[in-house]
């Protein structure tokens, strides 16, 4: 017992050591250019989510579009496009041109209803993800911590950035679960 908590205590020593290093070399990256290096990871981030919500999309059967696991929740179709619209949403708030056919705030919602056309939807998808991308590889911004109020409360510019990252992995997992129940594999995990 006294050697399985000895090697037990390495282990945990071993992992905070390199916890620390991680943290440290973060860090050391993040100050020598804040504002590449925090814009730069969610851009990563979210090409990488884009890519697999757009293939899911695409694999996704026309016909599957407007089925829901249940009344009150969004069809497979106004998952898709409510991502579209929350990629310029987010964005608007820090200085990305909304589409013509958007508009500012939250009046959109009613599109998520309106547009059932799976050609359309993901022509949406993927325009509003490369102007998302567009967007972050020529954001400047540095005043991460001003405040920005949206509908829905006050967030700081980074928690916007961050959003824009993190909003769309809600509904992958949700478009995920809703392609499984229909029988479809994500073609990512073939």
């Amino acid at each position: 017992m006294k050697m399985f908590m000895q090697v037990l205590f390495v282990l945990l020593l071993c992992s905070l050591a390199t916890y620390k290093l991680s943290a440290q070399d973060m860090t050391s990256k993040m100050d020598n250019n804040s504002s590449f290096s925090l814009v730069k990871l969610i851009s990563d981030d979210l090409k990488e989510t884009s890519d697999k919500v757009i293939q899911l999309a695409d694999a996704m059967p026309s016909e599957d579009y407007n089925w829901r696991p249940e009344d009150g929740v969004r069809s497979v179709g106004e998952v898709f496009v409510h991502v579209a619209m929350s990629n310029y949403f987010f964005l608007s708030y820090l200085g990305l041109p909304m589409p013509k056919e958007l508009k500012p705030g939250t009046e959109n919602q009613k599109l998520e209803k309106e547009m059932t056309d799976k050609e359309e939807i993901v022509n949406l998808l993927k325009k509003s993800f490369a102007d998302a991308q567009n967007f972050l590889a020529s954001y400047t911004g540095t005043d991460f911590d001003s405040v920005v109020e949206l509908p829905f409360g006050k967030f700081t510019k980074a928690q916007l950035l961050l959003l824009t990252a993190t909003h769309p992995h809600e509904h992958l997992g949700q478009a995920i679960a809703y392609a499984r129940i229909n029988h479809i594999v994500p073609p990512w995990s073939k």
